[in-house]
């Protein structure tokens, strides 16, 4: 278990007391697949009769940057759960008094708005969380080689949405127990607006329970553990939309609660009539289920006090030493048990018996501390005993212990009462030591990291998994998990973390090797992420940099050619795909007549005698928003020609993709001028007499043809007349990564210390880059590098939360097709966010 980053408060040693008891009811703490995190910030603040009050603000932050805290809701009420969706663009925030508050994820980081809200009229909820989807993706065996395609290696197995509607599509919503003994339901339609809102009562009466927790089974079935004092009850509920044919109503829920196996921690697997009177009080603290979707496996944290074996005490005598506490957490496992039909005669050994399901302990750990809280991941993606399933817990000593879930042996541990926060003034006394424990645990969605809040309202991210210690299989893994999050759309960045620099070379190779020996369907859909994940890993080695670059050339300009692909005419006549002429036109660049024709435009007019150009016309609109683009395109070509007239072996000229990407870029746009002369690229000449845009083309069409050869002279003499007609702009190809990975790409030791608020650790920008074109325009300062838009000093900006890159604020508000793809993320996977303003600080 390593320690990566603790990011807490600046704060004396009587603030972190004060902050202290603020966190004595609890801090929540979440991950989404996303790497972002939602938890819970104490501070106080005066009323208006100047009385200090407890302040509760949720904030989200990237992993990344977790330094930079964005808060979405203020509350004097306290705060207790919090849960993110399974594609992480939804969060429940729970509050005292049974109230329930939706949020959705927008275009940036700090952009959450509330959609909906619930009332509760005062209940108590122990657990909430989403409706299951039906999507269930997975692993589909233990035993894959690594080249295997990834229809072989990934599968969606069976699993029932928790609510169908009657079109057969799953219905979004949550579901809350409560102490009372109450089941909460709230489904939404497929708009986001209210369906219905419903109370149902676990079991015949209600009932006093003090912790609860849930898991969806393959069925559909809401599988639900709560403790009370002596025993878990267990509960099976089945949601379904009645049929208005048969009297059902147009929004009303039909609920089936059947209760399910239950039974008496401590003392499962043991015949009733054999327990001991003398086994003590058992008090459970925590319930949890070891997957999101297995009801069949629960961990129980619980309190045992044992009675001491010997004479019974004097009167007066002190008790507590009469007595002997154990802290444990035990594993139950739903099994199959053969009974005997009748228990009153004995039984003979073949006797007929009957085959029941009953909780039976498999395994149990003993802590020398009392259990505070449990850590699981949502799935195990990696079955078999290639790498253990890992389960975490946390005492009251300030111990985190990693914990083998199938054998229930301690792989590791960690004390973060010997971490001091950020913001700690040395030196520290022992009692502040003290008093810093664990409040809450979030794992990723892989399992293989860790995020614990502590009672000083400071984050701690661990690593779960050492490559060391697995060894040669780490590889596999890693390169399994990476696949995983290409198609299912999860992110990478705690993978990046687990990578050892020295593998990340041999495992870009490798990915790349299985990659591109799919289908060409699915390389096409998924190259631009693929290339992104790609930037990446190569970023994380500093000797790679010109292969990150390269990488990330090609996903931004891969990405531009699927959109201009994607475009359909303005004619009427081409209403089908298979009409569209974005075909025709890849298949004629890659040809050889098109090679051998280096005017481009006598290559359109051959190209316009097999089709119409009536069918290339685009919306005038839609062209105005592309015009970065283009020149974007034209502008990095001129660069790569510059760049080679003074070095021959200049390495992006000699990359045949982002080549042949270039002369589809400029083909199509001159083919859109002739249709509109707006679409035109804007160049520095030095002269009117030639045709600056042709020459590009025709430079770039005799690179193509000697690829993978050395250019000849002549080429570089053409690219050195070429400098005596324009004037090149120097181009930021390098943009650094932030935060987390660059400050481990520094080598600063861990764990890396953080405060709220601090600002950027590494002061770098876009255009920080040393020069190495001789004779060109100095880049431009504040420069969108994705849009290519230049941005005012005083514009309101979005920064990345990954790299150094910069948006405008406006982005995702217009209709622009490439604006709304990337409203949301940055090229390198990053979130956008606002420089968040420095938070008020705990009192």
């Amino acid at each position: 278990m390593d320690h990566i980053y603790t990011v807490g408060e600046k704060r004396s040693l009587d603030e972190g007391q004060s902050l202290s008891s603020l966190y004595d009811d609890g801090g929540i703490c979440t991950i989404s697949p996303k790497s972002v995190v939602a938890f819970t910030r104490m501070t106080s603040k005066q009323d208006m009769y100047r009385h200090r009050v407890a302040v509760c603000t949720v904030c989200v932050v990237d992993l990344n940057c977790p330094y930079e805290p964005h808060a979405i809701l203020e509350t004097q009420n306290k705060v207790t759960a919090l849960k993110f969706s399974c594609d992480g663009s939804l969060l429940l925030v729970v509050q005292g008094m049974g109230c329930v508050e939706l949020f959705e994820k927008g275009a940036g980081m700090d952009k959450w708005s509330s959609v909906h809200k619930c009332d509760w009229d005062g209940e108590d909820i122990l657990h909430i969380d989403f409706f299951h989807g039906g999507i269930r993706a997975c692993l589909t065996s233990s035993d894959l080689k690594v080249n295997s395609p990834y229809t072989e290696k990934f599968g969606a197995q069976a699993h029932k949405p928790t609510l169908m509607d009657h079109g057969q599509f799953a219905h979004i919503g949550f579901f809350a127990v409560t102490a009372s003994g109450l089941l909460l339901l709230c489904a939404l339609t497929h708009e986001g607006t209210l369906f219905t809102e419903k109370k149902v009562v676990l079991g015949q009466t209600r009932d006093n329970f003090t912790v609860a927790s849930a898991a969806l089974a393959p069925s559909g079935h809401i599988h639900i553990a709560t403790w009370k004092p002596e025993v878990i009850k267990c509960w099976r509920a089945e949601l379904k939309l009645p049929d208005p044919d048969y009297g059902g109503g147009k929004r009303d829920i039909k609920v089936n609660i059947q209760a399910a196996q239950s039974f008496c921690p401590f003392r499962s697997g043991t015949a009733w009539h054999n327990s001991q009177k003398n086994e003590g009080l058992v008090r459970v603290s925590c319930l949890r289920y070891t997957e999101y979707e297995d009801p069949n496996s629960l961990l129980v944290g619980l309190t045992v006090e044992k009675p001491a074996e010997g004479p019974a005490p004097q009167q007066g005598a002190n008790t507590s030493s009469s007595t002997s506490v154990v802290h444990l957490v035990q594993r139950y496992q739903l099994q199959d048990q053969s009974r005997p039909l009748l228990k009153l005669f004995m039984p003979k050994p073949d006797a007929p018996g009957i085959t029941t399901k009953e909780w039976m302990c498999v395994g149990e750990w003993i802590s020398s501390s009392s259990v505070v809280t449990l850590g699981t991941t949502l799935r195990h993606l990696i079955p078999g005993s290639q790498l253990p399933f890992v389960v975490t817990a946390a005492t009251s000593d300030g111990y985190i212990y990693a914990i083998n879930r199938d054998t229930m042996q301690q792989i590791s541990s960690h004390n973060i009462q010997n971490t001091r926060g950020s913001g700690d003034e040395p030196p520290i006394s022992k009692r502040a030591s003290v008093d810093r424990r664990v409040v809450s645990l979030s794992h990723s969605w892989n399992g293989f990291s860790l995020l614990a809040m502590d009672s000083l309202g400071s984050l701690h991210f661990l690593t779960l998994v050492r490559p060391l210690d697995v060894g040669p299989q780490w590889a596999v893994t890693l390169i399994l998990l990476l696949e995983f999050a290409l198609v299912s759309g999860y992110d990478w960045w705690d993978l990046l973390i687990l990578c050892p620099t020295s593998s990340v070379q041999t495992l870009s190779d490798k990915l790349t090797e299985t990659f591109m020996q799919h289908s060409v369907p699915l390389v096409q859909h998924l190259y631009t992420r693929f290339l992104v994940m790609k930037t990446s890993m190569l970023r994380l080695m500093g000797s790679q940099q010109q292969r990150a670059i390269e990488a990330r050339l090609q996903a931004q300009l891969t990405a531009i050619q699927q959109l201009f692909r994607s475009l359909r005419p303005v004619t009427c006549d081409v209403a089908t795909a298979d009409k569209n002429i974005s075909a025709s036109l890849q298949a004629y660049l890659e040809s050889r007549p098109s090679l051998d024709i280096l005017d481009i435009d006598k290559s359109l007019d051959n190209i316009l005698t097999s089709i119409n150009i009536k069918d290339c016309q685009i919306d005038p609109g839609m062209l105005q928003n592309l015009q970065p683009l283009i020149q974007f395109s034209v502008d990095l070509a001129l660069f790569i020609l510059f760049m080679l007239a003074q070095n021959s072996k200049f390495e992006l000229a000699r990359d045949p993709k982002i080549v042949q990407s270039l002369r589809e870029l400029l083909f199509v746009a001159r083919l859109w001028n002739r249709q509109n002369k707006l679409v035109q690229p804007q160049l520095f000449h030095k002269t009117q007499s030639v045709d600056v845009w042709a020459q590009i083309y025709k430079l770039l069409t005799r690179i193509a043809q000697i690829l993978p050869a050395e250019p000849d002279s002549s080429l570089i003499d053409e690219c050195l007349l070429l400098e005596t007609q324009v004037v090149c702009r120097e181009l930021p190809l390098n943009i650094p990564h932030r935060g987390v990975l660059a400050d481990m790409a520094s080598s600063k030791p861990f764990p890396l210390q953080y405060e709220f608020g601090q600002g950027e650790t590494n002061v770098m920008n876009n255009n920080s880059q040393s020069h190495i074109l001789e004779g060109a325009l100095p880049p431009i300062q504040h420069l969108d590098p994705l849009h290519y838009h230049y941005l005012a000093p005083q514009e309101p900006k979005l920064n990345c939360t990954r790299c150094c890159s910069v948006r405008a604020s406006w982005w995702g508000d217009v209709d622009a097709v490439w604006d709304q793809h990337w409203a949301s993320n940055c090229l390198c996977s990053g979130h956008w966010a606002r420089t968040p303003v420095n938070p008020s600080k705990a009192a």
